[in-house]
């Protein structure tokens, strides 16, 4: 049995398509990182029904929307902040706010690859309060997310930035 190991927020990795046009695959996977909050909210649609053989309803699962509320520190340079200004101030509703979500967890398969999952997503602006330097926006997971595992590697870009680069593998 493998011991027990708690998770490490710096070990769960939120990553957006910077470059919403592109094909599956061809993403450009840039980290979430400036944010003190990740929370996925699983919003839940079920449907209940009262069987007449039953005393008592029956609630059944149809699907999950998952979304997340991102409080983003707003670093001038950073890919996130610029694809999510980008948004903000072209006020933007079209293409450029429908692109990919990946989702890397620290836990791992039994080939010790990390568990992740990527999905098509909308993303909103919810507000940008320029005296605290956080811009907040809203990720919702569309339609059916595909599992995989991904691997997580680190570096530093020519100005000494540290980069994330995700790899995703389908199935699992």
């Amino acid at each position: 049995m493998a011991k027990y190991e708690k998770l490490k927020k710096n070990l769960n990795y939120l990553f957006l398509n910077t470059i919403p046009d592109a094909a599956f695959g061809s993403e450009t996977w840039s980290r979430v990182g400036k944010s003190t909050e990740w929370t996925d909210n699983m919003n839940v649609k079920t449907t209940t029904y009262e069987y007449i053989e039953d005393s008592g309803p029956t609630e059944v699962i149809e699907n999950y929307q998952p979304s997340t509320s991102i409080p983003l520190t707003a670093y001038a340079g950073d890919p996130v902040y610029e694809y999510i200004f980008d948004l903000y101030s072209k006020q933007d509703a079209g293409a450029n706010a429908f692109t990919r979500v990946m989702r890397v967890f620290q836990s791992k398969t039994e080939d010790n690859n990390y568990k992740a999952q990527i999905s098509d997503c909308t993303v909103t602006i919810d507000n940008f309060n320029f005296t605290t330097g956080v811009i907040t926006f809203n990720i919702k997971q569309g339609g059916t997310p595909s599992m995989g595992t991904a691997t997580v590697s680190e570096s530093l870009d020519a100005s000494g930035n540290r980069v994330w680069t995700a790899i995703f593998t389908a199935g699992a």
